[in-house]
C-alpha cells in the first residue's frame, strides 16, 4: 500500500516539472519548423533560458506570468502541418473578443499585469465565425504590407532575450499593415486602424532575416505584400493603441518564414501559392534577386551590434 502512494505521488510530482521541462525545451529543438530548419544560425542567445530573465520574487505571480508567456513566446515546436491563415482584420476581431474579458478575467496591459497560465486558457478556441477558431499557440500565416521594422530594446533587452543589449540578442520588431503607407495619416494613425506586429526573434535566427530592416528592403516593402507563418501569441505586456502602436496586441512570434511576393497587390498574391517562387519568393533569396551585392546594416546595428 505505501509502495503504492509512493509510486502516485512520484507521477503527481513527476506531472508537476513535465511542462516547465518541455516549455524549457521549446526555445531549443532537435528539429526547427519551416525555413528555420534549413537557414537557422546558432548564436550565444540561443543558450538564454525559454523562460528569459525572471520578473518579481520567486513563487510570485508575475514571476510565473511572465516566465510562461516568455516560454511561448520561445516556443520553436509548434506543429507547421496545417498553418492556418489569418488576416490582420482576423486580429483586430480576436482583440475585440479579448477586449470583453474583464481585467480580473484576464490581467493585461503592461509588463507587470500578466495573466497567469491558467488565466491564459481563455486565449484558446476564440470562434470568429463557422470554420474560423483560432487560439494562442496555432501557426498561423498571414500577410500584408510592411511599414516598418527595427530590432527592438537595443539598450536594456527585453525579459524574453534575457534582457541582454544589442540587435545581436533582440527581436526584429516588424509592423504590418493591409495596405501600403496612406500618406493621409500618420504611421501610428494607420497603424492604430489596421497594423499590427509580426517579430522575428534572436534566437536561431538565420543571417538574411538579420537584417530584414535593412534600408536595402525599404522600396520592395513599400509595393509588395510579404507573408509569414509562425506562432499566434498574445502579448498580454501591452494594450491595443499604446506602445507600441497597434490595432491589435495578437501577434505573430516568434515567425518560422518569411516570403516576398513578387507582385504588387493582395489579389495578385494568392496565399494557396506559397511554393511558387514565380509568385513568393522566399525572403532569404531576395538579396540575390534584386542583384544586390550587400544589404546595409542599419546604423543603429552598427552602433549597438
Amino acid at each position: 500500500m505505501k509502495h503504492g502512494r509512493y509510486l502516485l505521488t512520484l507521477v503527481g510530482l513527476l506531472s508537476l516539472v513535465s511542462v516547465p521541462l518541455a516549455q524549457e525545451s521549446a526555445c531549443n529543438p532537435t528539429n526547427l519548423p519551416l525555413q528555420l530548419g534549413q537557414l537557422a544560425a546558432v548564436h550565444p542567445i540561443d543558450g538564454c533560458r525559454c523562460s528569459g530573465a525572471p520578473k518579481g520574487e520567486a513563487g510570485s505571480q508575475i514571476r510565473t506570468a511572465n516566465d510562461f508567456q516568455n516560454s511561448i513566446k520561445n516556443n520553436f515546436m509548434r506543429s507547421t502541418n496545417n498553418p492556418k491563415r489569418i488576416g490582420i482584420a482576423d486580429m483586430a476581431r480576436l482583440q475585440e473578443k479579448v477586449n470583453a474579458f474583464s481585467m480580473e478575467q484576464l490581467p493585461r496591459g503592461d509588463r507587470l499585469t500578466l495573466p497567469s497560465p491558467d488565466q491564459r486558457t481563455l486565449l484558446s478556441n476564440i470562434s470568429l465565425g463557422p470554420n474560423k477558431t483560432f487560439s494562442e499557440g496555432d501557426v498561423v500565416t498571414i500577410a500584408g504590407f510592411v511599414l516598418g521594422a527595427r530590432h527592438s530594446n537595443l539598450e536594456d533587452g527585453e525579459s524574453v532575450n534575457c534582457e541582454k543589449p544589442g540587435c545581436a540578442t533582440n527581436d526584429v520588431h516588424i509592423e504590418l499593415a493591409s495596405h501600403p503607407r496612406n500618406p493621409h495619416m500618420t504611421k501610428a494613425e494607420q497603424m492604430n486602424t489596421e497594423g499590427i506586429d509580426v517579430e522575428i526573434s534572436p534566437r536561431h535566427r538565420p543571417d538574411a532575416w538579420d537584417r530584414f530592416d535593412s534600408s536595402s528592403y525599404i522600396n520592395v516593402f513599400k509595393t509588395h505584400p510579404v507573408a509569414f507563418t509562425g506562432q499566434l501569441f498574445y502579448d498580454a505586456s501591452h494594450s491595443p493603441g499604446g506602445g507600441p502602436v497597434r490595432v491589435s496586441v495578437w501577434e505573430v512570434h516568434p515567425i518560422y518564414a518569411i516570403w516576398v511576393c513578387r507582385k504588387t497587390t493582395p489579389q495578385a498574391c494568392p496565399m494557396d501559392q506559397l511554393t511558387d517562387e514565380s509568385v513568393w519568393l522566399p525572403f532569404h533569396k531576395l538579396q540575390s534577386f534584386l542583384h544586390l551585392s550587400t544589404v546595409q546594416v542599419t546604423e543603429a546595428c552598427q552602433e549597438n551590434p
